[in-house]
């Protein structure tokens, strides 16, 4: 499933952060939201969160649906569906009861699938899903300073 599919499912227009803006602090609310900036913060949004190539995430997100395009450092729980574009760079676990990853994309954490009350680890060899197990957080940190130097 594309990006355009879940920004369908949108009836009304959302919020709008754009590159040169950050957040600092946690972010709450109902509805959608893309982000083009920066949010250093934990998010809980009750709607459609979608981060572009330019996003940076620093925190936990929990959502309804989420596309990620940019780059985060925290966990993903998406309550529904997850989607994780060519561009993303994910430095935490994520999940979500649907999880599409393209081609490009890199997670450096795991990756679940849920079904809204247990978790299944969800591993295909044939993504480029990445195991962070075995990093320290200093190289976690040299590999996210590494991504989001633009």
């Amino acid at each position: 499933m594309g990006m355009r599919k879940l920004r369908d499912k949108v009836s009304t227009p959302g919020t709008i952060l754009g590159k040169d803006f950050v957040i600092e602090g946690d972010v709450k609310g109902t509805g959608s939201i893309i982000i083009s900036g920066t949010v250093k913060g934990n998010g809980e949004i009750d709607g459609l969160v979608e981060l572009v190539s330019t996003a940076v995430w620093e925190g936990d997100i929990h959502t309804d649906d989420i596309t990620i395009g940019g780059t985060v450092k925290g966990d993903v729980f998406a309550r529904g569906k997850l989607e994780i574009t060519g561009s993303a760079r994910i430095f935490g676990n994520v999940s979500g009861t649907s999880v599409s990853v393209a081609q490009g994309a890199m997670i450096d954490g795991t990756m679940k699938i849920h079904d809204g009350n247990t978790l299944v680890e969800k591993f295909d060899q044939k993504t480029s899903v990445k195991s962070a197990s075995n990093k320290t957080e200093e190289q976690l940190n040299d590999t996210f300073k590494e991504a989001t130097s633009f």
